[in-house]
């Protein structure tokens, strides 16, 4: 259920750049997935060349568009989204992600359980259900990045070099982590807000990174739930999804 003009569950704030059709689709796939929650619909367009958000208001008039001038960035815009939301629990999801399964309920009720978690994640898969080992990660360091090979991921998967090791194991209990990806992050209003938001001094691609270290030092857990499953069709290194 989608509200507006009172506080909401769970704010989603999406950031669009010429992509409304994976958007209608994340949209869409969020009304069909997401049940007995308050939610609102935050899409902050980053001067998108087509007309991208006339598009996505015109399919859902009731979500809230912000119009920014200039494109600016993920984090940035992210921020721009957050300072609009209501919701106690603020949802990051990026426009090239489709719900199939309750998710964000899934998440909610995770992250609402767990002593001082801070943010969630979940799994994310490629369009061929594969997953992707993207999702959670450790914080890099000399070691893990000098030896950063597929080859020698695919031989010591569950080293925690890669922090990668909750992929492998089907438990319902959510894992700390130290990464979450940026394209599907629930973090509790008071963390991001108590860890001055997004970094704005990255454009894009290391902000997710960043946000989860902050969380860490600041007390809190990043958390991941492989029970909340999104398609990601951003892609990247990929694991069989029964593994």
């Amino acid at each position: 259920m989608s509200i507006l003009n009172t506080a909401a569950d769970v704010s989603i704030v999406f950031v669009n750049w010429n992509s409304a059709p994976y958007l209608i689709s994340a949209i869409t796939s969020i009304y069909k997935h997401t049940q007995n929650l308050d939610f609102e619909i935050i899409v902050v367009d980053n001067a998108s060349p087509s007309q991208d958000a006339d598009l996505v208001k015109e399919t859902f008039p009731e979500i809230q568009l912000i119009r920014s001038a200039a494109n600016l960035g993920f984090g940035r815009a992210n921020n721009l989204g957050f300072r609009t939301a209501t919701g106690q629990y603020i949802l990051f999801l990026n426009p090239d992600t489709r719900l199939i399964s309750p998710a964000i309920n899934v998440m909610l009720e995770e992250l609402k359980s767990v002593a001082r978690a801070g943010a969630i994640g979940c799994k994310l898969l490629n369009s061929d259900l594969s997953v992707q080992t993207s999702c959670i990660q450790t914080f890099p360091t000399i070691l893990n990045q000098v030896l950063d090979a597929d080859s020698l991921r695919n031989r010591w998967p569950k080293s925690r070099l890669w922090g990668t090791a909750p992929l492998y194991f089907d438990t319902e209990d959510a894992a700390e982590v130290e990464v979450i990806s940026g394209a599907c992050l629930m973090v509790k209003r008071h963390v991001f807000e108590e860890i001055s938001q997004f970094t704005e001094r990255y454009f894009m691609y290391a902000e997710d990174l960043d946000l989860c270290r902050k969380i860490v030092r600041a007390g809190y857990k990043n958390l991941y739930t492989g029970q909340a499953k999104v398609i990601h069709y951003g892609g990247g290194s990929s694991i069989p999804e029964s593994a």
